[in-house]
């Protein structure tokens, strides 16, 4: 679609959903490239990150984080200070659709008693 001057109650289905599609398409690439520069940070530094590095990933404030490693919602290394984290736990836990870490921990327990 090239004119972008017509409002968007006029469209018809086809130019909606050609609309929709450049849109789509356009926030793909941009979030495949911010994945392969995560992808490229964490093959290059340790696996030990911090709270800023938390928030880059997940998008959190650190307020946020705070209060999810207090109520045992997010993985954690320590949580002195400064808090730590495993960048492969972090990865993890958000592939995983952010699954309480207190659920997980019962689990594991009962399975081995």
């Amino acid at each position: 679609m090239k004119d972008l001057s017509k409002p968007l109650y006029s469209l018809t289905v086809g130019e909606y959903m050609e609309l929709s599609k450049e849109a789509f398409a356009q926030e793909a690439k941009k979030l495949i490239v911010n994945n392969d520069e995560i992808s490229d940070k964490s093959n290059s530094n340790s696996d030990i990150i911090f709270v800023e590095d938390v928030q880059q990933l997940t998008g959190y404030k650190k307020a946020t984080i705070y209060s999810k490693v207090c109520r045992f919602e997010m993985p954690v290394v320590s949580k002195r200070r400064p808090l730590t984290f495993s960048r492969k736990d972090i990865v993890n836990w958000l592939k995983e659709g952010k699954p309480s870490v207190i659920d997980r921990e019962a689990n594991d327990y009962l399975s081995k008693t």
